[in-house]
């Protein structure tokens, strides 16, 4: 799937605003009541980030685990469409054209749906071992538990 000229434009902008985008695998930009609102889009979380005023309290991230997404869908509305996120019960809805919103969520999709990625955790456990804070036993249980059978 192609990225949209919109991600990467999304992907610029947010630099420009200071916003750390290591890792996403894309980025999206609206505006909402003239604060500049962002989906980063990670292998494990959805993030939406803001240049200030993000729920009327300024500027902030907020992060939902991949794990707690119930639904994602792109829904075409009159001038834009839209990208509605379900977690918990609340609704989280991202304005996007509809290209980028049939590619976030198709992406969103395909991380749901994809095998966890524990390089990270092992690497973290790597260092506890190595630190002397995991014994042999305990160490070779949690990379076991981790990589599965």
């Amino acid at each position: 799937m192609t990225v949209p000229d919109h991600c990467v434009q999304a992907l610029d902008r947010a630099r420009r605003h200071s916003i750390d985008t290591t890792g996403a695998l894309a980025v999206a930009h609206t505006r909402d009541g003239g604060t500049d609102l962002y989906l980063l889009i990670y292998p494990d979380r959805l993030e939406l980030a803001s240049t200030g005023g993000l729920m009327r309290t300024g500027a902030g991230r907020e992060q939902v685990p991949l794990t707690a997404i119930d639904d994602v869908t792109a829904r075409d509305r009159l001038l834009r469409s839209t990208v509605e996120i379900t977690t918990g019960g609340n609704t989280l809805t991202f304005r996007a054209d509809r290209r980028t919103a049939a590619y976030l969520t198709a992406l969103i999709r395909d991380r749901m749906t994809a095998a966890p990625d524990h390089t990270a955790l092992l690497h973290h456990l790597t260092e506890l071992h190595t630190a002397g804070i995991l014994t042999d036993d305990e160490y070779a249980a949690k990379r076991a538990a981790l990589l599965g059978p």
